[in-house]
């Protein structure tokens, strides 16, 4: 894209993109996004917003990149643009003296209101996950009313904290509030260390009386598992995140498991066609059916060894609840749950499942099976990529997984581990279809090797972004780069060619199969 011309003089002159060429950079933005490279995108969204500030997908792809930096501060500021994605932005009037009415003033920071109105915003979940913040504002004296889905007063009441709850679906008033925030601003306005954002948990409890009349439907020596498959359909956050209820056949299959339904709603209706209905227990039309919702839930949570389920407000219930829960995520999921591999900074008894082809839940759910092998067996639990599905991929795109592991081996946040474990697994089975075939074995190396030039790129690029340091070396680095993955493409390139070549059936080689994820199956 050529953003310099040259003048009538001679000269060169640096111009403005133009509606064309932003859309160009937004949508390379975003397939910087999607392969993880949150440093690029962050730039070219900068570099958007600086040209036009009206940009709102810019502006709400730019929260969602911050955040999966942990750039928390700055994410939490950019992430004020979900209000002028809302049919109407939220404001808060107040009458005064002489009839008329005035707004009134957000709290964004520092000493907190006396009289402070908390406004929800959005759905279930995000009220259950957050609500746990208002406990610190209690604790500093304030007075809350909170503005809330009226289903979950009574979940909100079990944290014990004297705040006055008042229904979002009505209309109403509030005497004496001197300030107003939005739920979801109250960890950057309290300047709450990121690194505590799990703590206190649990922070809501369960209905002993609902827990033994529950627990007395779920008498079994079994390992017992709820199962949540769908969210709310119509929802604007559905976009892949529920999976069909049959991806949960592989922990029905388990010995020793027993699984029980924790879904509402339509999604049930899947029950009906399941191939392993009997061995799933479903609670009936009376679950959480008095008008407050998650009371049966949670008391039914308290007899589970084990929570599965997808992005949905059931997980925040869990994970508010601190009981053990097992959570699928798709390719892409929701901003909360940041980069990380397996872990959450919100709730210390989730572990994460991210999709790794968009629409299969067959991988993540595997690695969840894996897992309760071996907490039945009671041992350390063997590797997970045992339990891989076989998923064929080109030798070049074997190399790509292999070179992208070591990197996230080396430098990834967390499971440093299972990265190891996964790499030395394809690592052997690469080795087993090249066949000590050297030119093959030294192309994988230049690859892996590449890939940890542009992590260590990367690295300083990040630096240098996070200082603000927009300058020439800077912008070399930004190109050293992209001739570092133009190097890599090219290799991998090049691995696919020879296989194509050398390895067709006539020369004895692996029988023109591709490798698998996992296994010696064969792609005829």
């Amino acid at each position: 894209m050529r953003l310099v011309e040259t003048s009538h003089a001679g000269t060169d002159m640096i111009r403005a993109p133009n509606a064309t060429e932003v859309s160009h950079l937004f949508t390379l933005a975003e397939h910087e996004i999607i392969k993880g490279r949150f440093t690029e995108a962050l730039i070219l969204l900068r570099f958007i917003r600086s040209i036009d500030p009206e940009h709102t997908d810019a502006a709400a792809r730019l929260a969602l990149t911050l955040f999966r930096r942990e750039q928390w501060n700055e994410a939490w500021d950019a992430f004020d643009i979900r209000f002028k994605l809302m049919s109407a932005q939220p404001t808060v009037k107040i009458r005064t003296a002489d009839g008329g009415s005035r707004e009134l003033p957000r709290w964004r920071g520092g000493e907190p209101p006396k009289r402070l109105l908390v406004m929800d915003e959005q759905g279930l979940g995000d009220t259950i996950q957050f609500m746990r913040y208002l406990r610190p504002l209690v604790e500093q004296g304030v007075e809350i009313n909170f503005v809330t889905h009226e289903i979950l007063f009574d979940l909100i009441r079990t944290m014990g904290l004297p705040i006055n709850l008042l229904p979002s679906n009505k209309p109403g008033s509030v005497n004496g509030a001197t300030g107003w925030t939005p739920l979801l601003h109250i960890p950057r306005a309290l300047g709450i260390d990121p690194k505590t954002y799990g703590d206190h948990v649990p922070y809501i409890s369960a209905d002993p009386v609902r827990v033994k009349s529950w627990a007395r439907k779920m008498v079994s020596k079994d390992f017992k598992i709820g199962i949540c498959w769908g969210g709310n359909r119509d929802s604007p956050a559905e976009k892949g995140r529920s999976a069909p209820l049959e991806a949960f056949a592989p922990l029905a299959a388990i010995p020793g498991v027993r699984l029980f339904s924790l879904q509402k709603g339509q999604p049930t209706e899947e029950i009906k066609t399941a191939s392993f209905r009997r061995e799933l227990y479903d609670f009936g039309d009376g679950f959480d059916a008095d008008g407050q919702a998650f009371l049966d839930t949670a008391a039914v949570m308290m007899s589970l060894d084990l929570i599965v389920t997808v992005d949905t407000s059931v997980a925040h219930v869990a994970g508010a609840l601190g009981r053990p829960v097992h959570l699928l995520l798709r390719v892409e999921p929701d901003w909360r749950w940041l980069a990380r591999e397996t872990d959450t900074v919100w709730y210390p008894t989730a572990r994460l499942f991210r999709q790794r082809v968009a629409g299969d839940w067959s991988e993540p759910m595997a690695l969840i099976a894996a897992d309760i092998v071996a907490r039945l067996s009671k041992v350390e639990a063997p590797s997970s990529v045992d339990y891989l599905p076989k998923i064929s991929l080109s030798f070049g795109e074997l190399a790509g997984q292999i070179a992208d592991l070591s990197v996230k081996a080396k430098f990834g946040q967390g499971a440093h581990r299972e990265a190891e474990l996964r790499k030395n697994h394809l690592k052997t089975e690469w080795d087993k279809l090249i066949k000590d075939n050297n030119l093959f074995s030294s192309l994988q190396v230049e690859v892996e090797q590449i890939a940890h030039q542009i992590a260590e790129e990367e690295r300083k690029l990040r630096a240098q972004e996070e200082a603000r340091n927009v300058d020439r070396a800077m912008l070399g680095l930004i190109r050293e780069i992209r001739s570092l993955k133009h190097k890599q493409e090219d290799r991998v390139r090049r691995i696919d060619a020879l296989a194509e070549a050398e390895l067709r059936p006539s020369s004895g080689m692996a029988d023109a199969a591709k490798p698998v994820r996992s296994g010696n199956k064969k792609k005829a």
